[in-house]
């Protein structure tokens, strides 16, 4: 039976979306630093849904943007945090399961490359690989260009923690960069990642992207988002303002997923507007056919 790492959901909008009277730039992090017990129930559950991995609260948590925020100097204690609102559900549920480390695109989400140094980069990186050491792996994500996705390969790497990476394409089937699939594949394979995967894209864009990643790569995997457009956000504006797809139902999902196993992923979860009623849906439709497992499985397959 063919080995399948079944991540969590959208964590940052599920925890965004059940929040009171909450509105931040920093999205899920600002929910963690007033309602911490809400980031628990979400990964609770995700957990109780059937996720093998979950991953820190800390995808708006890179320096460049608490500074901006005025909170670089809490860098240290919000990540702390993370690990304890994580740690809580964990022991709620008795589960086995990986703690994912998250490297995130450290200005913010669907922008182009940054005007940044390699080296630049990758000291930002080290910084949050640093940060959430007690990990068991990493996921970097929603990466729009090869220079800041070498860069957070580069710092992963160095933990000696299998570590994935994760693109997001465009409808156009290309990065934000205007690079191709095959090029931020060709620049991240020297990291050694145990995955290449696309994220955080409609899920129609997975699928018609997931055979030639498959082809590019021998451990692949997609989770998709479920918005309508990020297109708002991607000009700065705040998450608030992006609205979920009514069609992507957890039945139309798990037909996608499936799609993308077939084609030759080994990791599937779900980004934004994924649910744990998605999950569960997912979990319930693979379980007969998948060997369901914790990402770090996948390093020694």
């Amino acid at each position: 039976m063919k080995s399948v790492a079944l991540l969590d959901g959208g964590l940052g909008q599920e925890i965004y979306r059940r929040a009171r009277d909450v509105s931040s730039p920093l999205w899920s992090v600002a929910v963690m630093r007033e309602q911490p017990g809400v980031v628990t129930d979400v990964h609770a559950d995700f957990i109780s849904a059937g996720a093998r991995t979950l991953t820190l609260n800390t995808y708006a948590a890179t320096p460049t943007r608490l500074a901006r925020e005025g909170l670089g100097d809490e860098i240290g204690a919000i990540h702390q945090r993370a690990f304890e609102v994580l740690e809580r559900a964990i022991a709620r549920t008795g589960a086995d399961v990986d703690v994912a480390g998250c490297l995130p695109p450290l200005v913010g989400s669907y922008r182009g490359q940054p005007a940044r140094t390699f080296e630049d980069l990758k000291s930002e990186f080290d910084i949050l690989v640093k940060l959430q050491g007690g990990a068991d792996v990493f996921l970097i994500e929603t990466m729009t260009n090869s220079l800041e996705a070498k860069a957070a390969c580069a710092a992963a790497g160095e933990s000696g923690k299998p570590f994935g990476v994760a693109f997001r394409l465009e409808t156009d089937g290309r990065l934000r960069s205007g690079e191709t699939l095959a090029e931020a594949v060709e620049a991240v394979k020297p990291f050694g990642p145990t995955a290449v995967m696309l994220n955080c894209c409609d899920p129609e864009v997975i699928s018609q992207a997931m055979p030639e990643l498959a082809g590019l790569f021998p451990c692949t995997g997609g989770y998709a988002n479920a918005f309508k457009t990020v297109e708002p956000m991607a000009g700065g504006a705040l998450v608030d303002e992006l609205e979920a797809r009514p069609d992507v139902s957890p039945g139309a999902y798990a037909l996608q997923v499936k799609q993308w196993l077939g084609d030759g992923a080994s990791v599937v979860g779900g980004c934004c507007e994924i649910t744990p009623e998605h999950i569960r849906h997912l979990a319930d439709v693979l379980a007969g056919d998948y060997d369901l497992v914790p990402f770090s499985a996948l390093a020694g397959i």
